[in-house]
Parts: C-alpha cells; sequence; structure tokens
C-alpha cells in the first residue's frame, strides 16, 4: 500500500546557503512574477522582500542565528544522470552520497519550504544583493561571524522530487496550522492537481486523489480549483491587471458563490460546472470584467471598486446583476446605492424618492418657523415649489 508518508525518514544535511535556490514555481510567488519560469533568483528575492516581511525573518537571524530545530525542505535542480535516490535504502547512507555530490560541486537544490528563510540569508550574506535592492542602509545584517557561519550553512531535508513534498505541504499549509493565504491555497491546489492530470487521471478523479491527500471533506479544494480557474481566464482573456484579485482572492469565492451573479456571468454551480471547458465564454467577457472591477477597481482604466464593504457582494451586487436597468446605471455612475434602488424597477425608485423627499420636508416644518424672513431658505423653498410644479406636470 502507498501514501504519502510512507518509507523512511529522508536524507538531511547542512547545505551551504549559495547552493540553494529560491523557488520560482512556489505559489505564493509566481503571481506576482509577469514570466514565472524566466524569473531570476533576483526578481524572486525581490518579490519575497516586497510582499512577504523577510525583514522579521532577517531581525531574528542576525539576533539568534539559524535554528536547527527548523530544517528548510530541498529538492536537487541539478544532479549527475547517473545518481538516483533509490539506489539506497539507508537514508544515512543516502545523505553520506548527497554530501560527496555536494563537496564535487556536482549538485544544486531550489527551496520548495522555507523560501522567506532562504531569502533573508541570501540578503544578510550577500552585500550586492541588498545594494542591488538599495535596502542595504536598512536591512537587518551583522557584523558577527559567528552568526554569519552559522546561517550560511543550514540544515536541509532532502526530498528526490517536488512532486513527493506536495502532500506534505497540502497538510500543512492548507488543512495544518500554519495556513497560506487564500490565493497561495488556491494556486497550490491547482498545481498539483495538474500533477495528477499528467498522470492521465480525469480532473473529477485528480481533485478526489488531491482531498484525500489533504483530509478535505468538505469539496473545500474543487472550490479553490474553480476560483483559481476563473483568476487565469480573467489574466488570460481579458484586459485586466488581475493583481488586486492575489491580495483578496476570497472576494472573488464569494462572487462565485452567489447564484445571481454565476447567472450574470454565464457560469454553473460548482457541482454542475464543466472543469474541462472555459468557465467564461467569450460572449460573457465584458459582464466578467463589470463584475471584477466592481469588486476590485481597474488599474488599466483608473477606476475604483465600488464596493467598499464585501458584504454588499452578497447584499447589494446579487441583486443589481438581476436588472438590466440597474446594471446599466452602476456601469455609468458607478453609484452602488443608487443601483441599487433600481432593483425594482423606475417607478417603485420614483416612489422611494417622493417619499424621501416628503420625509425631509416634514422634518424641515419642525424647524422653519425659527427662520422667518431667511432670503436664502425662502429662495430654497421657492426652487422646490418650481421642481414640484414640473413634476406634477410630468405626472398629469
Amino acid at each position: 500500500m502507498t501514501f504519502a508518508g510512507k518509507g523512511n525518514r529522508r536524507p538531511q544535511l547542512d547545505i551551504k546557503i549559495e547552493l540553494i535556490e529560491v523557488d520560482k514555481k512556489n505559489p505564493r510567488l509566481v503571481p506576482y512574477l509577469e514570466k514565472p519560469d524566466e524569473a531570476s533568483q533576483f526578481d524572486l528575492i525581490s518579490v519575497l522582500y516586497e510582499n512577504f516581511d523577510t525583514e522579521a525573518v532577517a531581525m531574528s537571524l542576525v539576533e539568534n542565528g539559524y535554528f536547527d530545530e527548523e530544517p528548510i525542505i530541498v529538492v536537487p535542480n541539478k544532479i549527475p544522470s547517473d545518481f538516483s535516490f533509490s539506489n539506497y535504502t539507508n537514508p544515512d547512507d543516502l545523505a553520506t552520497a548527497i554530501k560527496g555530490l555536494v563537496d564535487n560541486d556536482e549538485i544544486r537544490f531550489t527551496v520548495v519550504e522555507g523560501n522567506r528563510r532562504t531569502s533573508a540569508i541570501k540578503l544578510i550574506t550577500d552585500f550586492s544583493l541588498r545594494n542591488k535592492l538599495g535596502i542595504d542602509k536598512f536591512y537587518p545584517k551583522t557584523e558577527n561571524g559567528s552568526i554569519i557561519q552559522d546561517i550560511s550553512n543550514i540544515p536541509c531535508i532532502i526530498y528526490e522530487k517536488r512532486e513527493d513534498v506536495s502532500s506534505y505541504l497540502g497538510v500543512r499549509h492548507i488543512a495544518g496550522l500554519l495556513k497560506w493565504e487564500a490565493f497561495a491555497q488556491a494556486a497550490y491546489t491547482a498545481s498539483v492537481i495538474e500533477q495528477e492530470l499528467e498522470k492521465g487521471l480525469s480532473i473529477s478523479d485528480s481533485i478526489k486523489q488531491v482531498q484525500k491527500v489533504v483530509g478535505d471533506r468538505s469539496d473545500k479544494l474543487r472550490k479553490q480549483y474553480i476560483t483559481y480557474k476563473l483568476f487565469l481566464e480573467a489574466r488570460d482573456s481579458l484586459d485586466f491587471n488581475v493583481r488586486p484579485i492575489i491580495n483578496k482572492f476570497s472576494l472573488l469565492t464569494v462572487a462565485y458563490n452567489s447564484a445571481s451573479i454565476r447567472e450574470y456571468l454565464g457560469v454553473e454551480a460548482y457541482s454542475k460546472v464543466d472543469l474541462d471547458s472555459e468557465l467564461i465564454t467569450s460572449d460573457k467577457y465584458d459582464n466578467f470584467k463589470n463584475v471584477l472591477t466592481w469588486i476590485y477597481g481597474n488599474i488599466n482604466t483608473n477606476e475604483q471598486p465600488v464596493l467598499t464593504d464585501s458584504r454588499k457582494i452578497t447584499s447589494t451586487l446579487s441583486h443589481i446583476v438581476k436588472k438590466q436597468e440597474a446594471v446599466d446605471f452602476l456601469i455609468q455612475h458607478k453609484d452602488i446605492d443608487g443601483a441599487f434602488d433600481r432593483t425594482n424597477g423606475e417607478r417603485v425608485y420614483l416612489s422611494k424618492k417622493l417619499n424621501d423627499a416628503s420625509k425631509a420636508m416634514q422634518t424641515s416644518l419642525q424647524f422653519a418657523y425659527k427662520y422667518k424672513n431667511d432670503e436664502e431658505l425662502i429662495k430654497q423653498v421657492s426652487e422646490l415649489e418650481e421642481l414640484i410644479t414640473v413634476l406634477k406636470s410630468n405626472l398629469l
């Protein structure tokens, strides 16, 4: 019987930091890279510095050194073609053999768990990196030789292939205590499902396999995968900058959960959607862009989001998309409350506004006697009289 945790412990070695590369396939980093496959190590370290607070990690490292109780996880990215992990049944023997490759400069590694720590160490120990980023003056660093030596050679658990680590990452960062943010979870889910697809499984069976690995019994992974596909279609098919979606990815899930918004987008519910096809058809691209713009704003057109409260996705926007008149008003005026007022039709909207005006005038009567002969207020009342005359003539 095969299962994710089966087998001996993995080999562990202290490895020089210069032999370890940051992971360009890390699901938390990919969204920040225009072309992930072409990203340099500097690009990756820049993204980690700018978006994932490596300074906090660096402050601990320069103060405490590296805690050996927290090894990172790496996989070889360069290894002799005739070297095979399967030739070794004892992990200590395998570790010794890998150390021989390290000593002979025949192997390099990519970190798949511990990218923040790795990038922080590289910045602490490499002036040229700090200088290139323009952060040398304020990024944590140390002149303590013992600390530098300690963090330059760090404990690593070595897996043979990236796929071998997938189960561990899923349990740790999706089902476990150290959960990734929503987008990273969805990106990871999609990448592992793609791995299963490459093995020849159907999309449905691939999802079920990943669900088993991470212990998902709530269909959460299927929902994450569908929402991530929506993100990819927005990125690839629309003239829309998807960066804001990454930071508030859960809002896209909230929108998709609404039956009326799904109908506006022409998308089926989770249980019925065909994952082998595009979720959004080309005739619904404009609607898709509208929804994304209302929720996230549109960087390309300098539009701000009209939804300042995420709760209005379900309480307000879900009703607006049912009425074309309300949608047209929202597109033209960017007024979510005004659009919502039109969800019941023009007559109801007109009646509501007349009632509002009547209540306002009744309230004004409570104070009017205090301001007899006030010329400015008399002028305002006269203007109201004219408006009422015109309004009444339009109704007769």
